[in-house]
């Protein structure tokens, strides 16, 4: 059995990539903290605030990080403590999902970058259509936090302005 655990920040879009393909977004401090626990077995076994939910976005997360050998023996129970309240335009589902991948990258695949933690957040809530542009700018917002501006299609940063 292992555990780990992260804890990302929600945010707030500033400009909306929808029409352009950059966005731009700021992180606050509302957060979301996940506990991920393997065991033998296999499934997931999602909860948040103690009580059990569904998430394509949380399982398609999980889908490309974990390799399917992996997940056909193991169990993974995620426990999910949210500040951030979803449908309110505080990016609950990019820090979610990042936060997912995290987690995730700690337990099968420790030598993950930045870049390929946000890209598997990134691409699952393009997958199962929980954005439109994949969230870029809101996903690195809740990430690394501060004001970041971005070009959602081709997954870059264009400026960033962290103060502490």
């Amino acid at each position: 059995m292992a555990v780990a655990s992260a804890t990302i920040h929600g945010a707030i879009s500033i400009v909306s990539a929808i029409a352009t393909g950059k966005g731009a977004a700021l992180g606050i401090s509302k957060k979301v903290n996940v506990e991920m626990e393997t065991s033998h077995g296999n499934g997931i076994v999602i909860e948040m605030q103690n009580r059990p939910m569904k998430s394509r976005l949380i399982n398609r997360v999980i889908q490309k990080i974990v390799p399917k050998s992996e997940l056909s023996k193991t169990k993974l129970r995620i426990s999910l403590d949210s500040e951030i309240p979803a449908g309110y335009g505080l990016k609950s589902s990019s820090a979610i999902s990042t936060a997912v991948a995290m987690a995730c990258a700690k337990l099968f695949k420790p030598n993950m970058n930045d870049t390929e933690i946000l890209n598997a957040g990134i691409k699952a809530s393009i997958e199962t259509k929980v954005s439109l542009t994949g969230a870029y700018d809101d996903a690195c917002a809740c990430y690394y936090g501060g004001f970041v501006v971005t070009d959602n299609y081709n997954k870059k940063i264009l400026k960033w302005s962290f103060k502490d």
